[in-house]
């Protein structure tokens, strides 16, 4: 019985987190500085919008919390530009080639292991089909797989 409280606990979170999509930065200065959010977002739209077009850009605006279930510093920068990527979202090779460049992103910044473990996480956390909110493609409505 206590089994199978626990399991449905955890289910339940689970779907719960799934149907959150995130709507605010959650680190700083994005979440307390308008000038600075609204920097990062156009970036990131430009950026989904050289992909995709401006007609087919995410329902939802472009947030960021940095490195996830990670310690920020002092690799953010490379976090920040991953979590542009995996707002817009697209097919699995562009995945494949977003997490690719965010581990070579680490790598150049001097941390391999950080980076080979970080890729790791999110090779094995970030599928479209994942409930949380850092998953593939996460500034479109939950659930979504990957583009054709």
């Amino acid at each position: 019985m206590l089994k199978t409280i626990i399991v449905s606990s955890w289910i339940l979170l689970l779907l719960l987190m799934a149907s959150c999509t995130p709507v605010n930065h959650s680190i700083a200065p994005y979440e307390e500085n308008i000038e600075a959010s609204q920097k990062i977002e156009l970036e990131a739209q430009s950026f989904c919008a050289e992909k995709r077009g401006l007609e087919n850009l995410p329902p939802h605006n472009f947030t960021t919390d940095g490195c996830s279930a990670w310690p920020d510093d002092p690799w953010l920068a490379c976090c920040i530009q991953h979590d542009i990527k995996y707002w817009c979202g697209g097919s699995s090779e562009d995945r494949e080639s977003a997490d690719q460049k965010f581990r070579t992103c680490l790598n150049d910044e001097g941390y391999s292991m950080t980076g080979n473990l970080m890729f790791l996480g999110v090779r094995i956390g970030g599928s479209p089909s994942s409930p949380f909110p850092w998953r593939w493609g996460y500034g479109w409505d939950w659930p979504r797989g990957y583009d054709e």
